[in-house]
């Protein structure tokens, strides 16, 4: 049957595309170095943002924490137990490090110690920064302070553990005592980062990888340089472009990132970089292409009402992570690709 599908939609597809502008964010769905991986890359242009979104205590979906910032875009933060996982207790707040529009008070237990977590925040210009300032003995771990005296500098962030990257160098054994068995199975593992230049944000889900593949899977693959794990288990989730694409078992989560435009990003108190030119994309889906993947998705949808949606769904979404990576595609055909891709992935709508 897969062999079959995989004959059909060859047939099927035509390409046609031309450029188009000011394309802030897109969603990679492909095997990149022999993992899958499913990453919102977020190119800090002036026309779009990073923020934290925090929830108050109770929790919230990760859709409500997009919606409440007047986000598109998004993927889950952290969620904080007890170190060994004994006993969360619904816990639905951090007791660490949560920033929002700068007031730290209101979202953290212990400020300003961050202890072994790193702080992944964004300055009130949007410019990302990782703050790590362990002043006390609270917890054990990185004995380091980077950025410290910019703590207060930061705008939005959230803390977590372990950091994965700093300024390029891998320092995740810097929290080697609070990382179990959880994270050093292979798994699925969430992320966030920025590039040297400080000008691109990653963050999304890396498949089959331990916490001590991470660093150097993103340093190689996504040219990170400041990193940081964020939860990976139950309460994983992302959004792209208003769509549901992951959602875990824990609907209730404690904060996320979310990805604004400078509408959104004014009204949350932040200022607008001067000088900054619009990120322009190589390709744009023509009518054409639209069409296409319009008979892509008729088709996926009467394979599903045929067949096993359960069956087929994992099926269809390897095919496809296979036709986009294996053959010599031009932009365009990709570009389509991706599209089924998040179709695929598609569980719910903001």
């Amino acid at each position: 049957m897969l062999k079959s599908l995989q004959i059909f939609f060859l047939l099927l597809f035509v390409s046609a595309c031309i450029p188009f502008a000011n394309a802030y964010q897109e969603i990679l769905i492909e095997e990149r170095g022999g993992k899958a991986i499913r990453v919102i890359k977020v190119v800090l242009d002036g026309e779009h943002f990073v923020v934290a979104s925090p929830a108050t205590t109770g929790g919230a979906t990760l859709e409500q924490l997009t919606q409440n910032v007047s986000g598109s875009s998004a993927i889950n933060g952290a969620f904080f137990c007890p170190k060994d996982y004994s006993n969360c207790n619904n816990q639905t707040f951090s007791y660490y490090e949560r920033i929002f529009k700068g007031d730290g008070e209101s979202f953290s237990r212990y400020r300003p110690d961050t202890s072994i977590r790193g702080i992944f925040g964004f300055q009130k210009n949007g410019t990302p920064l990782l703050v790590q300032n362990k002043i006390s003995n609270h917890d054990v771990g990185l004995m380091s302070n980077i950025n410290a005296d910019k703590i207060e500098s930061l705008y939005f962030g959230i803390s977590n553990f372990p950091v994965l990257l700093i300024q390029g160098e891998d320092v995740t054994a810097g929290a080697a005592e609070y990382i179990d068995s959880k994270l050093t199975g292979k798994g699925n593992r969430n992320f966030i980062c920025s590039t040297e230049d400080g000008k691109t944000i990653y963050l999304g889900v890396i498949g089959a990888s331990s916490v001590w593949d991470m660093a150097p899977y993103l340093k190689t693959h996504f040219g990170c340089f400041d990193a940081l794990f964020l939860d990976a288990g139950a309460s994983l989730g992302m959004v792209y472009s208003g769509k549901v694409v992951d959602r875990g078992e824990r609907r209730l989560i404690t904060d996320a990132f979310v990805v604004v435009d400078k509408e959104a990003y004014r009204a949350l108190g932040g200022e607008l970089p001067t000088n900054t030119t619009p990120y322009i994309s190589e390709y744009q889906l023509t009518s054409d292409d639209e069409k296409q993947i319009q008979k892509f998705t008729t088709l996926i949808d009467l394979i599903y009402e045929k067949y096993e949606k359960s069956k087929y769904k994992p099926q269809l979404i390897s095919l496809f992570r296979k036709l986009i990576n294996s053959w010599k595609l031009t932009a365009s055909q990709k570009a389509i690709y991706n599209q089924v891709l998040i179709y695929l992935f598609t569980v719910d709508t903001l």
